[in-house]
């Protein structure tokens, strides 16, 4: 694959993931802490929905892989916990996306889901 190639194969691979989202999106800058039954740690997270969020990191996770999560909404001084799944993973740093890898939330308590709607709604205001 040439250079222009991957370029225009990444360009499509937005275009599809932006396609496939069905609620909005936020640019955000969040702590997010992951744990497996093999690791965890800490990272950041680049984009949050309410469907699900993306996770710049040098070493994503592998597709279909699920872990648990707790972000940290600083603002409030509250947290959100729930289980994720990877749903594609960008090995290669772009202007768009940094290394890491897209995630749907498969389960999160009532409690959490709504102080992420919360969350959202807020950050909806904050954009018009």
């Amino acid at each position: 694959m040439c250079l222009l190639d991957f370029f225009l194969n990444v360009s499509r691979k937005d275009k599809q993931m932006t396609e496939r989202r069905r609620s909005p999106r936020y640019e955000v800058v969040l702590k997010l802490r992951y744990e497996t039954a093999e690791a965890f740690g800490d990272t950041v997270i680049q984009s949050l929905s309410s469907g699900g969020l993306y996770l710049s990191t040098q070493t994503p996770f592998n597709v279909g892989s699920q872990f648990a999560i707790v972000i940290d909404l600083p603002q409030k001084e509250e947290w959100i916990k729930g289980t994720c799944e990877v749903v594609w993973v960008n090995e290669i740093d772009t202007e768009d996306y940094p290394k890491g890898m897209g995630v749907r939330f498969i389960q999160m308590a009532p409690e959490y889901r709504s102080r992420l709607e919360a969350y959202l709604a807020d950050m909806n205001v904050e954009k018009k």
